[in-house]
């Protein structure tokens, strides 16, 4: 976080995620943007209170009060992927004098039908990120391990850097909150009324295995407004696969 009198940019992660996820991006944002990476609760540095909800638009709700609280920032532009991006849409709809514009990166909640499974499907990966953690450097090198943990999130898994790795096995590993946040998500589509003011852009690649395009990615569900965006050669985590392109589609729909 620098520079208070740029905008506010709140990047919001996915599920098993953590804020280190846009570690890559943060510096190029940060001429233009004050940027503030959140960690959901239960995930990297957040803690996890068993009292609250964890749905969306509560976890939307909660992002949004803790700016104002902690941080003292009442307008802000959002950018989230996954489960971060679900988010981010519900922050325009809670918040529309608060955010000025949604970057919404393979958002989550937009299914033809609302996932009802008690287990995560990426629960493998959970349970391999907590075996891979302590031998790291190997199972990178070792392209078949390699494959194993990322295939299923991205078709470019061989391009993916060390760091990028690291911090997601990490972060999937130790993420106290994954089954809790899975189950505010269970049976719920994103449905909320965004208003027409909040600019809006839903980023979707074209090779995104995590949520394709024939499961989850229904566009009626999303405000008119919404700008859709299809980006060729990109698989679920954008800003793994297309650094650049991902940091150019924030400013730009933030009008900068």
């Amino acid at each position: 976080m620098t520079n208070n009198s740029n905008p506010a940019l709140v990047l919001v992660h996915g599920l098993g995620s953590a804020g280190t996820i846009w570690k890559s991006l943060i510096p190029d944002l940060e001429k233009d943007f004050t940027v503030y990476s959140i960690d959901l609760p239960g995930h990297g540095e957040a803690a996890l209170d068993n009292h609250e909800k964890y749905d969306p638009r509560s976890l939307g709700e909660m992002i949004l009060r803790h700016m104002q609280e902690v941080h003292q920032v009442i307008k802000m532009h959002v950018a989230g992927n996954s489960l971060g991006g679900w988010i981010s849409l519900e922050m325009a709809a809670l918040g529309p004098v608060q955010v000025e514009s949604v970057t919404a990166l393979a958002p989550a909640g937009l299914w033809q039908q609302a996932p009802m499974m008690k287990i995560p499907p990426s629960i493998d990966s959970r349970i391999l990120a907590k075996i891979s953690q302590f031998f790291m450097p190997i199972a990178f090198h070792l392209p078949p391990l390699k494959a194993l943990g990322y295939r299923k999130i991205t078709h470019l898994w061989r391009e993916l850097s060390y760091e990028s790795c690291r911090d997601s096995v990490i972060a999937m590993a130790r993420s106290k909150g994954y089954k809790p946040l899975w189950q505010g998500i269970r049976g719920q589509k994103f449905d909320s009324a965004v208003n027409p003011e909040v600019k809006i852009s839903v980023v979707f690649g074209d090779s995104d295995l995590t949520l394709p395009e024939e499961l989850a990615q229904e566009k009626s569900l999303l405000p008119k407004h919404a700008k859709w965006i299809r980006v060729p050669n990109c698989a679920h985590v954008i800003m793994w696969n297309h650094r650049a392109i991902t940091i150019r589609l924030i400013k730009e729909t933030a009008g900068i």
